[in-house]
C-alpha cells in the first residue's frame, strides 16, 4: 500500500513541476519571442488561412493587407504584449486574481504606448473611428468573456481548484515530504533495515520509466493537440518542450533514486 501511495504521488508530483517549470517566466518569454503568430492557422475558424490573412478579413478595411498585419503580429511590442498576458492568465490559474482576460482596453493602452511603431508598421493609419469599429468587433463577439478564465472556471470549480492546489508550491513540498517518508517507513517497518526496499525501489523506477515515457512522446502529444483544436503551429511544440525536458530530468531522478534503493536492497538488507 505504502509503494502504490508513492508511485501515485510521484507521478502526480513530477508532472506537476514539470508543468510548473513550463509556466516559469523565461519559458513563457521564450515562447512569445518564437511563436509564429502571424503564420498560426485554426481552421475551424478559417480553412487555411493565416492569422494575419484573417484579421485582414475581420477588419473590413481594404486598405489594411496581410503585409501590414503579419509586421504588427511579428512586432516586439505584440511579443511582449502576449508574453504579459500569458504570465496574467498563469497567475490567475495559479491564484484565481481575476488577470486572466484580455479586455479592449489593454489593446488600446498598446496601441497608444506605439502608435507611431503600430501605424508605420501596420502601412495604414488607425484612427478614433477604427477603435470604435474594432470595439464593436471586439464586444459582439465577446472576446473579454471568451478569453477569461473566469469564464471556463464557472463551469469547471472543483477543477480548477485541484489544478491550484496541484500546481501549487505546497504540494510540492508535501510529494517531497511524503516520498522520502515513505522510504523512512519502510526502513522502520523492516526493522530499522533495508529489506522492504526492494519493491519501494522498484516504484520509484517504474514512475521515472513512465516519466521519460511520456516525455520522449512529446512529439506525439504536440500532433494529438493540434489535430484536436484543428490548428497549425508551432504554439503547441514551444508549449510542450520545456514541460517535456523537466519530466525526462524528472524521469531520470526517480530512475536513479529506484536503482540507488534496489542497491541498498541488494547489498545492505542486513543493517
Amino acid at each position: 500500500m505504502i509503494s502504490i501511495l508513492v508511485c501515485l504521488i510521484g507521478l502526480v508530483s513530477s508532472f506537476s513541476v514539470s508543468l510548473r517549470y513550463g509556466m516559469r517566466d523565461k519559458a513563457i518569454e521564450n515562447l512569445a519571442e518564437e511563436w509564429e503568430l502571424s503564420q498560426m492557422q485554426i481552421t475551424k475558424i478559417a480553412s487555411y488561412m493565416s492569422m494575419a490573412e484573417f484579421l485582414v478579413i475581420m477588419v473590413q478595411n481594404p486598405q489594411i493587407t496581410a503585409e501590414g498585419t503579419k509586421n504588427v503580429l511579428d512586432a516586439e511590442y505584440t511579443r511582449d504584449f502576449v508574453a504579459k498576458k500569458l504570465r496574467d492568465y498563469r497567475d490567475d490559474l495559479l491564484h484565481d486574481n481575476g488577470a486572466g482576460n484580455v479586455p479592449f482596453s489593454e489593446i488600446v493602452a498598446l496601441f497608444r504606448e506605439y502608435e507611431e511603431t503600430i501605424c508605420q508598421d501596420l502601412l495604414y493609419r488607425i484612427g478614433d473611428s477604427d477603435l470604435e469599429t474594432y470595439e464593436m468587433f471586439w464586444d459582439n463577439l465577446a472576446i473579454t468573456e471568451r478569453s477569461s478564465l473566469e469564464y471556463y472556471r464557472s463551469d469547471h470549480r472543483v477543477l480548477f481548484a485541484l489544478v491550484r492546489v496541484i500546481l501549487s508550491g505546497g504540494f510540492l513540498v508535501l510529494s517531497v515530504l511524503l516520498i522520502a517518508g515513505a522510504g523512512v517507513g519502510i526502513w522502520f517497518l523492516h526493522g530499522h533495515s533495508f529489506r522492504g526496499f526492494g519493491t519501494y525501489g522498484m516504484v520509484l523506477a517504474v514512475v521515472g520509466i513512465v516519466d521519460c515515457t511520456a516525455a520522449m512522446l512529446r512529439d506525439s502529444m504536440v500532433s494529438l493537440v493540434n489535430l484536436r483544436i484543428d490548428m497549425r503551429s508551432n504554439l503547441m511544440t514551444l508549449l510542450f518542450t520545456p514541460i517535456c525536458n523537466m519530466l525526462l530530468a524528472a524521469g531520470v531522478f526517480f530512475f536513479l533514486a529506484g536503482i540507488l534503493a534496489i542497491l541498498c536492497r541488494v547489498f545492505l538488507k542486513s543493517k
